[in-house]
This record gives C-alpha cells, structure tokens and sequence, in this order.
C-alpha cells in the first residue's frame, strides 16, 4: 500500500508539473498570438512613408487630396469579406467616412434615396465599379446618381452591387437574386469584362470565379481537417510562421500558375471568354423582357487599349503588367470589339479618356475619381438617349411604370 501511495504521489506531482507547463505555453501562445493580431492591426494606421496599405495609394494623384489618407486606410480595414450565397463573397459591414458599406455588403452611395418614387437603378462590376481608388462622393454610381437626378427631376435609388474581383457571372447571379426577392430596378448597368479575363489567366477556364483554386482547397481541407488542426491554421501567429517558413524554403523565382504554364491555348480561352460574356448578355436581356427594367453593358476601359497619351507614371504601370496577362487582354478586347455593335444596349468605353492628357490610370484596370466621372458622363449620356425612363418627362414616366 505504501508502494502504491507513493506512486501516486509521485504521478500526482508529475502530472500538476505537466499541466504547469501546458497552462505556460498556453498562456505564451495566447499573448504572441494577442501580440500578432495587433501588430497587423496596426500596419495598416501607419503613416504613409512607412507601409502602404495598397501599392495604387503611392499615385501621384493623391498627393494633394486631403482625405487620400484617410481613404487608403479605411480601404485596408474594409478589406474583410463574408460569404454570400452563390456568389462566393462580398465585403462586411463597415462605416467610415470616405467608405461605407451596409449590411448587405453594398459600398452604399451618397445622396441614394429609395423611396417608392425613386428611379432605381442597379450597378454591376468588379472594383472599378466598387471604387477602387475613390472615396465614396466620386464613385462611377456617385456621379450617375448626380446625373440621373440632373436628369429626371426624381430621387434616384442607386444600389452598388459591384465588388472586388467579380466576374460577369457573378453580377448576373447577383441580379437574379435580386428579382427573385421582388426587388425589381428601372435600369441596370453593367461594367464587366476586366475580372473574366484575369480569371482566365488565373486558372485557364472561363466562367469561374477569381482564386478558384485557392477557395476549393481551402474548403476541401476544411472539409478533412479536424477542429484542432482548424483553429490552428486560423490563427494569426500559424500564419505568420507559415508565411516566413515558406518565405524561406520557396525558391527565390517560383512559377507563377496561369493559363500559359498550364498549357491552355490563349486564342481558344479568349473565345471561351467572350462567349460566357455573351451569354450572360443574353441571359440579362430574357430577365429585362420578362420583368420591364432598361439593360445597359459597358465594356471596360484598359491601360492598354486606345488613343490617351499615357503619362511617364501610367507608362511605368503598362509596363509592369505581366506579358502573359497583356497578351490575353489585347486577344479578348480583339476579339470582343467587332462583335459590340452586333448586340443591342452594348456599348465600349475604350476611348474615354482619348482626349486626357493627365494621369487617369491607377493601374491597367483602375482609375482616378477624374477618370470615373468621365466613365459616368459617357454612361449617361448614351442611357439618357437610349432609356424609356429618359424619354418623355418624369411625370409621364412614372405613370407608365
């Protein structure tokens, strides 16, 4: 009996010392993770000279505008997406004062009235559409607001649907979504084009979303990985040892995945490309008979394609843009140009800035708020022609509508 009660006395004693140094690292682990999130938390307050929260905020554009700071930073901490359904993600809920997003994860519009007598009008995009580069007064659906209501005479209801990394098909989903709620738009815009080519070149398929393997290996390790093993790897401490142990193992020059590396052939992916586009066309053309909305496609401004005379900044920006990427824009707009005039509501919008001798480019898709209220005036001024909501007064119209 003594034997045994000092056996356990002894495991007693072993077992309190184990679970010390358990607790310790525990508590360690808990303070480097705090210590982590906070320095990343702070990263993106600091001063301008010191870390970029995005590498377009270096622009010259921004030099003298006084909320530019402002704007880049509450652009870092909007960054944050939650799930959506079908269409993959779109951005949390957040307020600030060159950014505000609602609860539905739409970058919300000044001036936006949706009164039952609004015109209401739905825009659809990537984040040339969202407003990349500009704060919320100088967005493309800030100025069509303007304009529209210049127009009309009536409050105008703009809903933003537009949102980083968005492909055609996402948008189209999106809209039926919308009328599958009941709420039905007098007029719906679309700016996509720019983010089906870069999926293209991402993964060598069109029709998908952007990052399509990285989300589909994600959730099918989620779907294998144990709880332990989850909430490591969602730790902000898992990711920075992951990020510097892979900093140190991966070569100096990994190959980067496109369709190029991947074999794909650019003249048939560039075909598959405008195709899936078109047929989205299509598809929002049926929706627009069945439910009365006016339907209008823009295709996309780029860096690359018409007459501006591009500053030394803008030159810089061409010229970083990757070879393989370049070549597949110029095959797409090749080969989406002559079909335009052959499908009704499309129009280009390749030659706005032809004219523009300053800089307007942020990068190859992007744009300064200059650049946007051109992309809005050019927009208006071929749906002001065009719209049965801007063909007779608006007294007319709302009785017939």
């Amino acid at each position: 009996m003594r034997d045994i009660g000092a056996l356990l006395k002894t495991a007693g004693r072993y077992y309190k010392g184990v679970a010390l140094l358990v607790l310790n690292a525990l508590v360690i682990l808990a303070g480097l993770e705090f210590t982590s999130r906070a320095a990343l938390g702070v990263r993106s307050f600091l001063p301008r000279e010191e870390g970029l929260p995005d590498p377009r905020a270096a622009s010259s554009y921004y030099v003298k505008e006084e909320w530019a700071h402002q704007y880049w930073s509450e652009f870092g901490q909007s960054r944050k997406t939650q799930y959506h359904a079908y269409t993959v993600w779109r951005r949390a809920p957040f307020k600030g004062k060159t950014i505000n997003i609602d609860e539905r994860g739409l970058r919300l519009t000044p001036g936006s009235d949706c009164s039952p007598s609004s015109l209401k009008v739905f825009t659809f995009g990537g984040s040339p559409m969202w407003g990349t580069g500009s704060p919320e007064w100088s967005t493309i659906p800030a100025y069509l607001r303007t304009d529209f209501h210049d127009i009309s005479g009536r409050p105008v209801c703009i809903l933003n649907f537009g949102e980083s990394g968005y492909v055609s098909t996402q948008s189209v989903i999106e809209l039926v979504e919308q009328l599958h709620s009941g709420n039905i738009p007098d007029i719906v815009i679309f700016t996509d084009g720019s983010n089906d080519i870069y999926t293209g070149y991402q993964s060598g398929k069109s029709g998908v979303h952007e990052n399509l393997g990285m989300i589909a290996a994600r959730m099918e390790r989620r779907d294998q990985a144990g709880l332990g093993s989850q909430i490591l790897e969602s730790s902000i401490l898992y990711g920075l040892i992951s990020d510097q142990v892979q900093r140190l193992s991966a070569p100096t020059t990994p190959k980067l995945l496109t369709y190029e590396s991947a074999g794909v052939d650019r003249g048939k992916l560039s075909q598959e490309i405008v195709q899936t586009y078109l047929e989205n066309c299509d598809i929002v053309r049926s929706m627009a008979q069945k439910h009365g909305f006016d339907y209008f496609f823009f295709w996309p401004p780029h860096i690359s394609v018409g007459k501006k005379a591009l500053t030394d900044e803008e030159k810089a920006l061409l010229r970083g843009i990757d070879p393989s990427l370049q070549k597949l824009t110029d095959s797409v707009y090749a080969s989406m140009e002559p079909l335009i005039p052959k499908y009704d509501n499309f129009y280009p919008l390749t030659d706005t800035f032809d004219n523009q001798q300053s800089l307007i480019w942020l990068d190859d898709t992007h744009v300064t708020p200059v650049g946007n209220r051109l992309l809005a005036e050019k927009m208006t001024q071929v749906i002001k022609s065009k719209s049965k909501r801007f063909a007779r007064p608006a007294s007319s119209v709302s009785s017939n509508y």
